[in-house]
């Protein structure tokens, strides 16, 4: 009988660890890039002339909630963004730079950190295209060194992927704490993600800096703080 108890303690606390992503698999590189592909988008404007440029990058973190960068929605210093509309397309709506998308999504921003550099977009529910990946938010961060994962659009090439390590970890920047990654990033991969070897979320693209393939990502905490402190619906996957 005793065994038995142990047994079942054992195999609950296994599905625990399963059900708070601690023990969440290393995915294979074609199981990963599609993943955090997938988990992607693209936020688009529209010029005068009707052409659609890709300028920012965001992650879906629920079924109809996209994070980003608080700059990629700002349109000028010290402005409320919140309820502005934003137009996003996914990763199977376009093939080639330059090309126009197959199709536009609307959403509009709920939530705004100037800070921290946080935003949060709700897609219209009417427009979500279909099923997509969702982004959980990782349990852990990376050690020194320890390789990590960026996808985004860098001056318009849309779904653009790169690896890079975790340089250091900042405790005060303009921004609070942050993930300082060594790869290479740029213009247009503002918003999007930093992920972990299994897909999970370690951070958000906030800053350039002036040395060569340096860049800075807001951390996991301050991302998890803000997801909380925006009321965000129950189905986080964190």
């Amino acid at each position: 009988m005793k065994r038995l108890f142990i047994l079942s303690l054992v195999a609950v606390l296994t599905m625990l660890g399963c059900a708070t992503g601690k023990n969440t698999p290393v995915r294979s590189p074609s199981a990963l890039h599609q993943h955090i592909g997938e988990s992607t988008v693209a936020l688009v404007a529209i010029s005068e002339d009707g052409d659609v440029h890709v300028y920012c990058t965001g992650i879906w973190i629920g079924k109809d909630e996209i994070l980003t960068a608080g700059h990629c929605v700002a349109r000028e210093e010290g402005a409320d963004p919140v309820d502005r509309k934003i137009y996003y397309v996914v990763q199977k709506e376009v093939h080639e730079v330059g090309e126009d998308p197959a199709a536009l999504h609307l959403a509009k921003v709920t939530a705004f950190d100037e800070d921290h550099d946080l935003a949060l977009i709700k897609a219209d529910k009417r427009g979500v295209p279909g099923l997509h990946e969702v982004a959980s938010l990782a349990e852990e961060m990376p050690g020194i060194g320890e390789h990590i994962f960026v996808v985004g659009h860098p001056r318009g090439a849309y779904w653009s992927y790169t690896e890079g390590t975790v340089a250091a970890y900042r405790e005060e920047s303009v921004i609070g704490k942050v993930v300082q990654f060594n790869g290479t990033v740029w213009y247009g991969n503002s918003g999007g993600g930093v992920f972990d070897d299994s897909g999970n979320l370690l951070g958000v693209c906030s800053r350039l800096t002036r040395i060569p393939n340096m860049s800075l990502f807001v951390h996991l905490d301050s991302v998890k703080k803000f997801v909380r402190d925006a009321h965000t619906p129950s189905d986080i996957k964190e």
